[in-house]
């Protein structure tokens, strides 16, 4: 086993669209399926994904009343639908499409079975797309065979919190409700007193794609994206998957195992990313 770090990725015009319920910067799916390209791209195999949190910049309008009276900038569809664009009185012109983006800076600790070329990886990232951002730059990259050989920055680790969601009522209740709670100034819990680390102090949370669900079986159709190979994989059509994440300071998060990212199947037609703290 070894690590990659990939310190203060600077991410340009990344998504932040979640579905179409949400507006965030959280890209957890993205982040995770990034470290599973990057792996295809440079002959390593990585196994798990952390995410640290550094920045993020909502693009768009803000109002009298803040992030509630807030207007994302849009887009120019790039193509007509169904030949009639039905949003607009000129005929010659492209509707927009629903859009929201954000700038962001992270850093990435990935966890890879066996040796990590560094060359490959600074090819890779010259290219490379974070949720549909452009890479515009990063620190320098490090390796190593055990955690306490890489700095890893300071930041915001992102943690999975499906334990809110849990309980009686309708999960997008419980989902819209967490979201709006806000967090306590300068409550930290108390240590326990068995030496324990204390409770995770109430912070930011947020709507995060987890995983997709396909509304359609997979079949082999026209205008799909082929492999590197040339090969027209099976396509299904799906719907994202909203879960809850949190961001901890790694001042609060402490000496706890690193929060890993990992993703999978659940079933044959359900497609996850669920958080699994590794021993160290």
């Amino acid at each position: 086993m070894s690590y990659l770090l990939l310190p203060r990725l600077r991410i340009r015009a990344a998504n932040a669209l979640a579905g179409n319920l949400a507006i965030s910067p959280a890209q957890v799916l993205a982040c995770v399926l990034f470290g599973h390209n990057l792996g295809l791209k440079t002959g390593c195999k990585p196994l798990r994904v952390a995410i640290l949190h550094h920045d993020a910049q909502l693009l768009g309008e803000y109002g009298s009343d803040g992030f509630y009276d807030f207007h994302p900038q849009q887009r120019r569809g790039a193509s007509f639908i169904d030949g009639v664009d039905y949003s607009s009185k000129n005929p010659h012109a492209l509707s927009l499409q629903p859009t929201a983006s954000c700038h962001l800076t992270l850093s990435l600790l990935i966890r890879v079975q066996g040796s990590v070329n560094e060359q490959r990886v600074e090819r890779f990232l010259r290219s490379a797309r974070i949720a549909g951002g452009n890479i515009d730059g990063h620190a320098k990259i490090e390796t190593g065979n055990e955690l306490d050989e890489l700095h890893l920055p300071k930041g915001f680790w992102l943690i999975e919190r499906s334990d809110l969601l849990q309980g009686e009522g309708s999960p997008v209740d419980a989902l819209v409700a967490a979201i709006g709670r806000k967090p306590a100034r300068d409550t930290a819990p108390p240590a326990p007193s068995d030496g324990t680390p204390p409770p995770l102090p109430e912070s930011w949370l947020a709507a995060s794609v987890l995983g997709y669900a396909m509304t359609t079986p997979f079949e082999t159709r026209a205008g799909v994206r082929q492999t590197d190979a040339g090969d027209t994989p099976p396509h299904a059509f799906c719907e994202p998957l909203l879960g809850l994440v949190q961001y901890v300071s790694t001042r609060d998060y402490g000496q706890r195992p690193i929060p890993w990212w990992e993703h999978g199947w659940l079933q044959d037609d359900v497609f996850v990313v669920r958080q699994q703290q590794a021993p160290q």
